[in-house]
């Protein structure tokens, strides 16, 4: 079952323990995206999916160190990123991380890195 929410300029879906985000995450809506993201990691969720964002500078990361913490003790959390958010996960020293793992989906939402 896909569960949706809502925030402004950014939707989340949930299927199982996959989480999507779809749009921009900035100032304006990183506090109330990165609490769905916290619930829903502590709930289950073992990926995020981020290829369908937009927007993502120091808000977006802000979200993704959220569910990190949110995550179990021990466990991985999965972020797919589309090219740009990819680049400023890299940027912000969080690919290679460990209990994260990230990696870049390009157009076709084929694995690059």
């Amino acid at each position: 079952m896909t569960e949706q929410f809502r925030t402004t300029r950014c939707s989340l879906y949930r299927d199982g323990t996959v989480l999507r985000l779809v749009g921009d995450i900035d100032l304006g809506n990183w506090v109330g995206v990165s609490s769905r993201v916290a619930a829903e990691v502590g709930a289950g969720v073992v990926t995020l999916d981020l290829t369908e964002v937009h927007y993502f500078g120091a808000a977006g990361v802000r979200v993704v160190l959220t569910g990190f913490g949110a995550r179990s003790s021990g466990a991985t959390l999965e972020v797919r990123c589309a090219p740009a958010v990819f680049r400023v996960m890299r940027i912000s020293g969080l690919v290679g991380t460990d209990g994260l793992e990230v990696t870049e989906y390009g157009q076709q939402g084929r694995a690059g890195r």
